[in-house]
């Protein structure tokens, strides 16, 4: 590629063609072969780009730089080629050689085919410069393009007009122009001293009769293109001299569209409309033909498509069969329109192609996705003016198109295409020109009834001065049909408002000019909404942080709002409800409301998506463009998808500056647009976020020195409690001398810096230029209006130089205020960000599990494989263990060996033998679980478990491990004493059963199944487990818990896998495991959390764990490594994924596990012994009914068992003192007979206060530390148990 532009201008505001066009193949093979030694030696892999200055007038060259990675033109390269230069750089990056890599144009060669063209590309910058005053418009080696568009042509000449065209649709191409006067001197000096009009001076000074010789020697510029630039002067002379009453010569017609003149520039040349041209040319059969991107110059047949117009052919590449939807892209990217509306065009075509629709995309941005040829089914690289896109709606016979995603440049021409009887999807342009057009708009508010300033329609300034008259000022002049607020003013004095209507009505020629009453200090609102037929489907309610007078590009947007009045949020919804339905919108459309004292007023309404469309998007998780989409093509879509759902977090949108780069710029906003971009971020309040946000855009956050200067005294009077947080947090304050004298005035202590005649070390000057101030907060005077006074004041002179110096500026009071409410926050809590749930967006299903608990544990004995377990209960998402304690001695080392190694809160259960019963009861406030089994050498008898159960506290935990007739008199024994039971490990239905059996009759039994007894089909043969798990699927409602457990031990020993610490394994499949059967639909995830965090928490006792939690990717796939510990004894994980992935653990705010890693591997582990705080257990809830299905026979086996189990504790029991005391207390009982609670059940409304408020208690076991902790329902309820006692205490004493 080469610069049109000669060295010294930067190569982004440069105009760029490719391929080159005036190297001699001497030159052009030199410079290759350099590049490729270049890069050889340096080693590099991947993209890379080398800039070239090389003398025309010899083969002297020098490269400028080199850099080894993605540059700024790698777009434009790969758009150019339709080689993908990111594409091929990443696989390179992979180590998949060229040859390996397949041409996706051509489809047959490799990515070793260097490309070769046979069309022209033209790239032209777009500057916004005329935004800003006092910013010199010179081209230098500084870049101050905004954006840049890119066209395609067979000739320079096609290729340059078409670019001209597509940087402003005011533009007709390369041709005589108002742009630069045609005086010697205007000339001279631009094109020595080059703006963003130079290519303009060069048109004139050719009409003016300037040689190319000249004009190089006063450019540089290459003879080559100058010749071309000459021929197209040449042809509009010529064409010019056609009267309006002549016909236009048919070869004169073709050679003018050959290169590159527009219908609408033939027809301002002969003095004709655009339809006049156009109905001539295609009545001469003059029309344009489509050809394809070929990167191989036609040496290979091209398979793509990627598609541009052209006059210089004879036939069409491609056949038109699809009857396609148009899509109408954003365009250049400029302020006010940028990658916004690329997102929203995206989003419409992927949405139609989901939908089974073929899609046509238009759009003429190198930068966008929307012009990768892989988005739509077919892309046009063309620009988007009336001519062109009649060219490919008549040429693809089109469905229709949809206009309403590409920003203003598709509405502006709506009407045209609505008059050449063109299909547009969604609003009608009619209805479009009712809301772009001011006056219509401001009419039809007025007929419906909803409040507007007021306005008057301008068509004299005498009307504009009475209007001002009457209401005085200050007032606000809006154009129409205008984006980013262009032209748009508040004026405040006579004097400014002549100049500023002249420049409303040049950009506004057509349409009409509205001058409306400004109100001062009132909020400004935006809402994002879709309407089906005029009926509203969605809409989001954004605030401002500045008040109104901020173009809502420039202003901080906060969503969803925080600070609106419920009934100004009711106002704004049914006022937009109205407005969609009057002007029957079907699709997008955007309001901006002011707000004040709960009145709603509004300011204007584009139907069309708004550039805030993304952003409400991303934060509501609906996605509104594809609800517009559907609604414009008639297809199903739901109402408010995202009703009755509360936001957990909240999204600031922040704009981005270039301040930096325009020198001489004033930093101060208005209602014209003057920034380049945005960021947003999430967090748990706003302050949270807008401080995210602001770091984000490149703004430091200040340690120690802030300069104040704040220009009215109603805002100091404002700022002052913020000035007092500032002082406060320990900043150092420094002052202007007003500032600092009405602040020390307050009692805060200010250092007084001065502008001019400053004291020795006190110059503001001095400070600024010497990066002595980490933050300037300069609120002027008259900081609503959009430019300051013609002099250079002092506030002026500060600022520039807080931008120079890269000094954080910020000159907004609103914004103000809620940056130094944020960093005080921010400094409170010790400064320190951890990346959390609400920081990022999965591609999977992100679900939020509180910390798991596994109860039933194994135990390792060295404290290195207690380490080593609990850093895999972690992994796994168990943040709770209990662990089961062989004796009264091993609870003593068990503990120490925990203590400072464990990473898993853990609680200890004493394991009952059939000596050790005073041993284990006196360690019970240690080991506050009692584990008794009957399924091994532990416990020999039922009459030793009796012990057990008489010795052991009532209050304290009984886990119990038994099958069969073992269970039965365990349950018994249970019953007699009225205690709590909890059954660990059941394994068949049977006892399942035997516990349903007795939860009838009113024993609070518990029990939980190990997960992997119910994938036991899945897991090598073992002989305790039964491979048939339906019938414990089938009695899920009877399972209370699901653990961990001993089977994943049994397993790998029966397997003979050798595994270094059993105690480890199973933790990282339990979960995905489990949602592995969510996923089939046998399992909901809120079971999950029930039986693995809430029913053991509950069942034992156990403290809820503050501020913990786990997150899972639960949709992901994954597949265990070979190398996994739980992959030598479940081989089956190797074949079969599973779904969900623990992605990050956090405890008690901590991040501990991030993607499978620890996030500090170094810190020490934080797993507390919950001995101590466990909670006394019950009798616990009323009894359940026996589950539906339960086999009658098996119920009756089970009772028969449980009477000879307690036949035979009466049997043993004789002689045996402890043991009839343990029994003589409760009369036998048979089996059959229904066990009541002996317990006396207390009414209390305290249950119905939960009941209503969700069923749960928020404050349970947490320490009340700060407000912030809750939630305002939280705090309902706490309210409301308080009023409940209080009542409860004056009923009843």
């Amino acid at each position: 590629m080469e610069n049109f532009d000669p060295l010294g201008i930067h190569t982004g505001d440069s105009i760029v063609v490719a391929p080159s066009q005036t190297l001699s193949d001497e030159d052009y093979q030199m410079l290759r072969t350099t590049a490729v030694n270049v890069i050889r030696h340096l080693g590099v892999v991947g993209e890379c780009n080398i800039q070239y200055a090389l003398n025309p007038h010899s083969r002297e060259y020098c490269i400028i730089e080199v850099n080894a990675r993605l540059s700024r033109s790698s777009a434009l390269a790969s758009k150019a080629t339709g080689y993908p230069l990111a594409f091929v750089a990443a696989k390179l990056g992979l180590g998949i050689p060229l040859n390996e890599i397949r041409n996706s144009v051509t489809k047959e060669t490799t990515a070793c085919f260097e490309p070769s063209l046979d069309y022209i590309v033209v790239k032209i910058p777009r500057w916004d410069l005329k935004k800003f005053d006092r910013v010199s418009k010179n081209l230098s080696s500084a870049m101050k393009s905004v954006g840049e568009v890119m066209a395609i042509g067979r000739t320079f000449e096609e290729t340059i007009q078409e670019a001209i065209r597509s940087v402003d649709t005011s533009f007709d191409g390369f041709c005589r122009n108002g742009y630069v006067a045609e005086t010697k001197e205007a000339i001279e000096e631009e094109l020595t001293k080059p703006t963003d009009l130079r290519l303009f001076a060069i048109a004139n000074a050719l009409h003016m009769g300037y040689t190319v010789e000249k004009i190089h020697a006063l450019t540089a510029i290459d003879k080559w293109f100058l010749c071309k630039l000459r021929g197209l002067v040449e042809t509009e002379r010529t064409l010019s001299t056609f009267a309006a009453d002549q016909p236009i010569p048919r070869d004169l017609l073709r050679y003018a569209k050959q290169q590159g003149f527009s219908d609408s520039g033939i027809a301002q040349f002969t003095n004709r409309n655009e339809m006049q041209v156009r109905n001539t040319r295609t009545g001469y059969c003059i029309t344009p033909f489509v050809k394809q991107i070929d990167t191989v110059a036609a040496e290979f047949p091209a398979h793509t498509n990627y598609l541009y117009i052209t006059y210089n052919a004879s036939e069409h590449d491609v056949s038109f069969v699809d009857k396609g939807v148009m899509v109408l892209g954003s365009g250049v990217y400029r302020i006010g329109s940028s990658v916004e509306f690329d997102w929203c065009a995206v989003r419409a075509i992927r949405t139609l192609r989901d939908n089974k629709f073929k899609t046509i995309m238009v759009n003429y941005n190198p930068e966008t996705v929307s012009t990768d040829y892989d988005e739509a089914d077919r892309l046009y690289f063309s620009n988007i003016t009336m001519e062109r896109i009649m060219d490919i709606y008549e040429a693809e016979s089109s469905a229709g198109v949809i206009i309403s995603m590409g920003g203003q440049a598709p509405n502006n021409i709506a009407m045209g295409l609505h008059r050449n009887k063109v299909k547009i999807f969604g609003t009608s342009p009619e209805n479009i020109d009712g809301a772009e057009n001011r006056y219509k708009f401001s009419r039809m508010l007025d007929q419906i009834g909803i409040d507007q300033p007021q306005w008057r329609e301008l068509t004299q300034y005498e009307d504009a001065e009475s209007f001002c008259d009457e209401v005085g000022f200050p007032v606000l002049v809006r154009p129409s049909y205008v984006l980013s607020g262009a032209a748009m003013n508040v004026v405040s004095t006579v004097t400014d408002l002549k100049s500023y209507l002249q420049q409303a009505a040049t950009m506004s020629r057509d349409h009409p000019v509205v001058i409306s009453k400004f109100i001062e200090e009132a909020k400004e609102i935006d809402v994002d909404a879709v309407a089906l037929d005029g009926k509203l489907i969605m809409h989001c309610v954004s605030e401002h942080v500045e008040n109104a007078g901020v173009h809502s590009g420039d202003a901080t947007l906060v969503q969803p709002p925080q600070d609106l009045d419920p009934v100004t949020v009711r106002k704004i919804g049914e006022a937009t409800a109205a407005i969609g339905q009057a002007l029957r919108v079907t699709g997008p459309y955007n309001i901006q409301f002011m707000a004040k004292n709960n009145e709603i007023k509004v300011i204007e309404c584009n139907v069309r998506a708004a550039r805030s469309f993304p952003f409400v998007s991303k934060v509501t998780g609906v996605d509104l463009i594809e609800m517009a989409t559907k609604a414009m093509m008639g297809l199903p879509v739901t109402a408010y998808p995202n009703r009755g759902q509360r936001l957990s977090y909240v999204g600031v949108k922040v704009p981005q500056f270039s301040f930096s780069r325009l020198q001489g710029a004033d930093p101060i906003l208005g209602v014209e647009m003057a920034s380049t971009g945005e960021v947003a971020a999430f967090g748990r309040d706003k302050y949270d976020a807008y401080l995210k946000a602001m770091v984000a855009t490149g703004f430091h956050l200040p340690k120690r020195n802030i300069l104040l200067s704040i220009g009215s005294y109603k805002e100091k009077v404002e700022m002052l409690e913020s000035v007092r947080r500032l002082a406060d947090a320990g900043f150092h304050l420094f002052g202007t001398p007003g500032t600092a004298d009405f602040v020390q005035e307050h009692g805060i202590t200010i250092t007084t810096l001065e502008a001019d005649k400053a004291r020795e070390g006190y110059s503001l000057q001095e400070y600024l230029s010497s990066n002595k101030i980490d933050l300037y907060i300069n609120l002027p005077s008259k900081n609503s209006f959009r430019r300051p006074a013609s002099y250079v004041s002092n506030g002026y002179r500060s600022r520039r130089m807080a931008i120079d110096f890269s000094v954080p500026l910020i000159t907004n009071v609103k914004c103000a205020k809620m940056f130094v409410e944020a960093m005080a926050r921010f400094k409170e809590a010790k400064e320190k960000w951890e990346v959390d749930s609400v920081d990022y967006i999965t591609s999977h299903r992100t679900t939020v599990l509180p910390g798991l608990v596994n109860i039933a544990a194994s135990l390792p004995s060295a404290a290195a494989d207690i380490e080593t377990a609990t850093q895999a209960a972690v992994s796994g998402g168990f943040t709770s263990l209990a662990f089961v304690a062989d004796s009264a001695a091993d609870v003593v080392k068990a503990k120490a060996a925990a203590r400072g190694h464990a990473h898993a809160d853990f609680v200890i259960a004493v394991s009952a033998t059939d000596s050790n019963v005073k041993a284990a009861a006196a360690l019970s406030s240690e080991a506050p679980m009692l584990y008794v089994s009957m399924d091994d050498s532990r416990i020999t008898s039922v009459a030793a478990a009796a012990e057990h159960f008489k010795a052991w506290p009532q209050t304290s935990a009984i886990i119990a491990r038994a099958a069969g007739s073992n269970l039965a008199a365990l349950l018994l024994l249970a019953a007699l004493g009225h205690r709590q039971i909890h059954v660990t490990d059941v394994r068949s239905a049977a006892d399942l059963d035997l516990i349903e059996l007795s939860r009838a009759r009113g024993l609070n039994v518990t029990c939980d199944v190990s997960v992997f007894t119910l994938f036991a089909d899945r897991l090598p043969a073992t002989p305790a487990l039964n491979a048939d798990v339906s019938p414990l699927w089938s009695r899920l409602s009877a399972i209370d818990c699901f653990s961990v457990g001993v089977v994943p031990c049994e397993v790998a020993k029966a397997a003979g896998a050798c595994v270094e610490n059993s105690a480890a394994l199973g933790y990282a499949v339990a979960l995905p495991l489990l949602f592995t059967a969510v996923a089939e639909g046998r399992l909901a995830s809120s079971d999950v959390i029930e039986r693995l965090c809430s029913a053991p928490r509950r069942i034992l006792g156990l403290p809820e764990q503050p501020e913990t939690c786990v997150e899972i990717h639960e949709d992901r796939e994954v597949r265990i490594p070979a190398g996994a510990i739980d992959a030598r004894w479940f081989p089956a994980l190797l074949s079969a994924p599973v779904r969900s992935a623990v992605h990050r653990v956090v405890m008690r705010g901590q991040t501990l596990l991030l993607d499978g890693n620890f996030f500090a591997p170094e810190a020490a582990p934080v797993g507390r012994d919950l001995g101590s705080v466990v909670r006394s257990v019950s009798a616990g809830p009323a009894p359940r009914a026996a589950a539906a299905g339960v086999d009658a026979r098996a119920l009756e086996a089970a009772s028969a068992e449980a009477e000879a189990a307690v036949s035979e504790v009466e049997s043993a029991a004789v002689g045996t003192a402890d043991s009839s005391a343990a029994i003589s207390s409760a009369r036998p009982v048979s089996a059959h007979e229904k066990l009541a609670v002996s317990r006396p059940l207390q009414t209390s409304r305290l249950a119905e206060v939960l009941a209503r408020h969700g069923g749960q208690n928020p404050f349970y076991m947490k320490h009340v530390l700060s407000v912030r902790q809750f939630t305002r329902d939280d705090l309902h309820l706490l309210f409301a148990v308080a009023q409940e006692m209080r009542t409860a205490v004056q009923r009843s004493g």
